[in-house]
């Protein structure tokens, strides 16, 4: 039986069937602030991904470490990271989102419910379709590098690492790499890639129960 105290309440309100909805909007919601409310709602008419505690650091992140532009692999509806990220950069008032889907019909939706009922998030978010980080060069170019990426997209370990090995030589001092499922067998390459690497310092990590893994990682160069 679902109740207040159950692990789904650290996930998000898109995972609830009706009557968990019912007991979220009756006995939970009335006893959270408003900011744990936004992060487990979202948007509450478009799908989203990501448990609370894992949507609040990405957020934070983005005004922690005001990157230019952000850089996102894994669109899927836009209801998740994708919703997340670009508040941020609303709430600043600066900066932009260019996030890549492979899904024909997951960009689409994304992009035409950004543009019909977020407004505010759309004046920071580009939809891009495709499944190759090379399509960001434009815009990569225009910054002059790269200061923020979010890796969410690829489900073959060997894929993230290479989407990580598309953006490594375009990072500069400061530069913030996220990446979702680090817990997983998805990002078992790039795990220890980063891990391993001194020249990468681990800001934020959430494991289980509040997270299926997520990472903050900022790029530290030695000086000498």
């Amino acid at each position: 039986m679902l109740s207040p105290n159950s692990p789904v309440f650290r996930h998000n309100y898109h995972e609830l069937d009706d009557f968990g909805r019912i007991l979220y909007m009756v006995a939970v919601k009335p006893k959270w602030d408003a900011r744990r409310q936004f992060f487990f709602e979202g948007c509450r008419d478009l799908a989203g991904q990501m448990y609370v505690a894992e949507r609040m650091a990405l957020y934070d992140a983005i005004l922690r470490h005001r990157p230019r532009t952000c850089y996102e692999i894994g669109t899927f509806t836009g209801g998740g990271s994708t919703f997340f990220i670009s508040a941020a950069f609303r709430d600043l008032g600066a900066g932009r989102l260019v996030t890549l889907e492979t899904s024909r019909n997951h960009y689409l939706l994304a992009a035409s419910f950004y543009e019909q009922y977020l407004p505010a998030h759309k004046a920071h978010t580009t939809f891009i379709h495709g499944d190759r980080p090379e399509l960001f060069l434009p815009m990569i170019t225009e910054d002059g590098g790269v200061d923020c990426v979010f890796l969410d997209g690829a489900a073959e370990p060997a894929q993230a690492l290479e989407q990580f090995r598309f953006f490594e030589p375009r990072f500069r001092p400061g530069s913030v790499v996220m990446c979702h499922d680090w817990d997983l067998d998805k990002q078992e390459a790039l795990r220890p890639h980063l891990e391993s690497r001194r020249d990468w310092v681990q800001e934020v990590r959430l494991t289980d129960p509040d997270s299926v893994g997520f990472v903050v990682y900022v790029h530290r160069p030695d000086p000498g």
